[in-house]
């Protein structure tokens, strides 16, 4: 190397390079600054939520890793989504097994189900949602994995053996997110077969105001909601003598187009 393309290198190339090191500097400080407030803002969620369940007596329906979880999205629901749950002081929780019956209008829904009840509760779920990347997440859930071919018959049976031996089942049975929203889509005829093997009571709720931009992982996190959780009511069917799986499907529908005042379509 000659002393010119030494002097060269010195002046030109080499304060590029500390150019460029400086700007990879301020980009993973930047970084860390976002992920330090990103902590901080988790951290002051989970207080929150720990301070109000403590004065409401409010308590974790989940135990081991699956309570954290809870700690962060029940706060989450609570002050970013100001979820208002509404009717509940007129519920009684049914003795035994049941089922929770409600609308689907984002992907927030399944969380606020389950904070609306006492109990844990295990969610019918279509299998295409179930991203294969929280596969543990699904499994510790007890998520009952719905791909609308005949292997959901042994999901059913485990659906049914679940709500007889005493536990909860979650339904959404408009099977997807509203589209349009606020719109009432057919409801799937395999809940009322549910509730007709069961003999089991059915908690219907409507829920309404949770943002949805489109993705189900993506809008428990979208901060723009005014969500509401309304009990409509209790059905027994089998106290009424009603069996039948169409029957049962079309008066829980009924029952949501009542309260919500929202039209439905037919397909």
């Amino acid at each position: 190397m000659t002393a010119g393309t030494s002097l060269l290198l010195a002046q030109d190339v080499l304060p590029l390079a500390d150019a460029s090191d400086a700007v990879w500097g301020k980009v993973l400080s930047g970084v860390g600054a976002l992920a330090a407030g990103a902590l901080l803002a988790l951290l002051v969620l989970v207080a929150a939520g720990f301070v109000v369940r403590a004065r409401s007596g409010e308590r974790l329906v989940w135990g081991g890793w699956l309570a954290v979880v809870e700690a962060v999205f029940r706060p989450l629901a609570r002050f970013v989504h100001r979820t208002r749950w509404a009717g509940f002081e007129g519920m009684k929780i049914p003795e035994g097994g049941f089922v929770v019956v409600a609308n689907h209008a984002s992907g927030l829904d399944p969380p606020l189900m389950q904070f609306a009840m006492p109990r844990r509760v295990r969610f019918m779920m279509a299998a295409e949602q179930m991203h294969p990347a929280f596969g543990a997440f699904w499994r510790a859930l007890g998520v009952l994995p719905v791909t609308y071919t005949a292997a959901d018959a042994g999901m059913l049976r485990e659906a049914v053996r679940h709500v007889k031996g005493g536990g909860v089942v979650g339904v959404f049975p408009e099977g997807a997110i509203e589209r349009p929203p606020c719109v009432l889509a057919p409801f799937a005829e395999g809940t009322g077969t549910l509730v007709a093997l069961t003999k089991a009571p059915v908690v219907v709720l409507w829920i309404h105001g949770t943002p949805t931009v489109g993705n189900a992982l993506v809008d428990p996190f979208v901060p723009r909601g005014r969500a509401v959780v309304q009990y409509v009511g209790t059905f027994d069917f089998a106290a009424e003598g009603v069996r039948d799986p169409k029957e049962i499907t079309a008066r829980l529908r009924a029952a949501l187009a009542k309260a919500s005042g929202w039209p439905t379509r037919d397909a």
